[in-house]
């Protein structure tokens, strides 16, 4: 059903026999970088396979776990590394469950617990993004629910706190790393800020893309920074404070863009995957946290210089000269490894390494090149 990769020659290529979309990073395991891959297969059984990926040694198998229906995505618990969720179909509807790894039987998951009542399709579930069992949130095709903290030690379900949204076509959410109590949902070509301790909007960007959204991302160190991608090619960056234009928009996509992740401790990097069959490595500086310029606009430039006395301009100018490609907001590298739709990415517990998954069973483990991983040479 899949390959061990015995082989002594290190890869960074993993196949897996089935087909896969679901990824996920299990951040509690800070010293490793593990991850958990799910078949999506409809007649023949599924697995959960955890794969870790070391520098210079290529991608090790560690384990198989069976799993009973197709898997739609996974999420592992940032407060323990044994308890992860998945989302699969049952044939009938939509589930989800939370599951531990087994600390005496090989190979071995427990269902703990279902959480039940969604309508639809359940979207990847969302844990406390500070590491904390408090609670988690779930959402389905039109309502958001805020669960009650999980006891990893017992079967008994999460209750639901509140519930919430009454939208369409809800397809992605995301919890603000910054922001105690903040979540960004998407549905359709619409983002919106919520409050989930009064389930209050708190911002909201009509039209955000001329189609679907599929992803979207807090920035993990400012705290009103935003990422969107969808099914116009296009990712694109809000300020949450000023909503009515993006701050930066790219485009380089030929296809749909699944998924979109910043780099959780540099956030000027981010990586992107589409349809297309390529992985795509952004450099996003100008808007990142490693820009400690005081960024001034354009008729505030102006009219500083005019201010400045001819001999004040010049080393200015001559400063101005000297670009450090580091700096400048642009596709850094595009990986093409996969031959079918990339449908997730992840980044690892490593500052640079990051994951990918195509439909084939492909999963792949790169790096980001080293003049950008030299954080050094951003100053």
């Amino acid at each position: 059903m899949f390959n061990t990769n015995q082989s002594t020659i290190p890869t960074n290529v993993y196949g897996l026999s089935l087909k896969t979309r679901a990824l996920a990073h299990i951040s509690a395991e800070a010293d490793t970088n593990r991850f958990l891959v799910g078949t999506e297969a409809l007649r023949e059984d599924n697995e959960i396979a955890l794969l870790e990926a070391k520098e210079g040694e290529g991608i090790k198998f560690i384990s198989m776990f069976s799993h009973p229906k197709e898997i739609q995505s996974i999420t592992s618990c940032p407060f323990d590394q044994s308890l992860f969720f998945t989302v699969y179909n049952s044939g009938s509807e939509y589930k989800s469950s939370c599951w531990k790894i087994s600390d005496t039987e090989k190979d071995s998951i427990e269902e703990l617990f279902e959480l039940k009542g969604h309508s639809g399709l359940i979207k990847p579930i969302l844990c406390d993004p500070s590491g904390s069992s408090d609670y988690i949130v779930s959402l389905d095709d039109t309502n958001i629910r805020l669960w009650s903290k999980i006891d990893g030690s017992s079967k008994d379900s999460p209750t639901v706190i509140k519930t919430f949204g009454n939208l369409s076509k809800l397809t992605v959410g995301c919890l603000n790393p910054n922001i105690s109590n903040q979540l960004a949902t998407a549905n359709h070509t619409n983002i919106k800020g919520w409050d989930f301790r009064n389930a209050k909007e708190t911002f909201s960007i009509d039209n955000a893309h001329s189609e679907h959204i599929r992803d979207i991302d807090f920035n993990p160190n400012k705290p009103y920074y935003l990422l969107s991608a969808g099914d116009d090619c296009k990712l694109k960056f809000w300020d949450t404070r000023q909503t009515k234009d993006p701050v930066k928009t790219f485009v380089g996509h030929n296809h749909w863009i699944w998924s979109a992740k910043y780099n959780k401790y540099h956030d000027q990097l981010v990586i992107t995957s589409s349809s297309d069959n390529t992985v795509k490595l952004w450099n996003v500086y100008s808007i990142s946290s490693a820009n400690t310029t005081n960024t001034l606009s354009k008729e505030e430039e102006e009219e500083q210089q005019k201010q400045q006395s001819p001999n004040e301009q010049q080393p200015q100018q001559q400063k101005q000269k000297k670009k450090n490609k580091r700096n400048e907001d642009q596709l850094i590298k595009t990986y093409e490894e996969h031959e079918d739709s990339v449908y997730n990415i992840s980044w690892s517990s490593s500052n640079f390494l990051f994951s990918s998954l195509s439909y084939d069973g492909r999963f792949v483990v790169n790096n980001v090149p080293k003049e950008y991983s030299d954080i050094l040479t951003y100053i």
